[in-house]
């Protein structure tokens, strides 16, 4: 007898806001549109799990995609974008939050507002937004960068935007001190008590140093904005 066949792999699951897993996301999905991307405010933006995505000839794995829907789709459904995440990723239990808010962000920065010649945001036939992707600020091999360096002005806003990321991003322990119940510190032996002292961990002064470079450049550069 001939064996039944299979059913056909469902590949897209799409999250419900009023779901377990999907109510927290989409409140960080609010709260990133309402911090960084008021354009969107009155875009309909769903999320589903892509569950078949594999690995490309080089190795690398796509997290997430933002889809905006096409005029057919915006008939069919509600949705004006779905940003599909890649589900293995997301509830991995050695992700952070912060790479998720991150994944998210990252998503959402691809979705735009269309707008006319006259900087007004384009509306259909129907009076419903118009809206756009966006493609990434830079494209680039890592080899060129290791060779030549930030050779374009692309690159060099890029790499100044690196660095100021530096003032926002919070103190992460390394390995030495992450476990050591204080992060940021590790023990030394004090040679003339013969005691061990808690001093700070050469992370933390290289966090500080960086933050103290950053600021001084931003310094700089406002001042020199003033000044024009």
């Amino acid at each position: 007898m001939p064996k039944a066949p299979k059913p056909k792999a469902v590949h897209y699951e799409l999250l419900t806001r009023d779901s377990v897993i999907g109510h927290p996301m989409y409140c960080l999905l609010d709260e990133l549109v309402d911090l960084h991307h008021t354009d969107l405010r009155q875009a309909r933006i769903g999320l589903a799990w892509n569950l078949s995505w594999k690995p490309d000839a080089d190795g690398r794995v796509k997290l997430g995609m933002c889809r905006k829907a096409s005029d057919f789709d915006r008939e069919l459904s509600q949705w004006d974008f779905v940003i599909l995440l890649r589900r293995s990723f997301w509830t991995h239990e050695e992700v952070t939050p912060q790479q998720r808010r991150a994944l998210l962000d990252h998503e959402l920065c691809h979705a735009a507002m269309k707008y006319d010649a006259r900087g007004e945001p384009v509306e259909d036939e129907r009076g419903r937004k118009v809206y756009r992707t966006r493609r990434h600020d830079i494209e680039e091999f890592r080899a060129i960068v290791e060779r030549y360096g930030t050779w374009t002005s692309d690159l060099e806003a890029f790499a100044l935007a690196l660095r100021r990321s530096t003032l926002t991003t919070p103190f992460e322990p390394c390995a030495t001190c992450r476990d050591t119940g204080h992060p940021g510190y590790v023990a030394v032996l004090d040679t003339n008590t013969r005691t061990e002292r808690l001093t700070r961990c050469p992370c933390w002064l290289r966090w500080v140093e960086q933050r103290a470079e950053i600021q001084a450049e931003q310094i700089v550069e406002d001042t020199a904005a003033v000044s024009a």
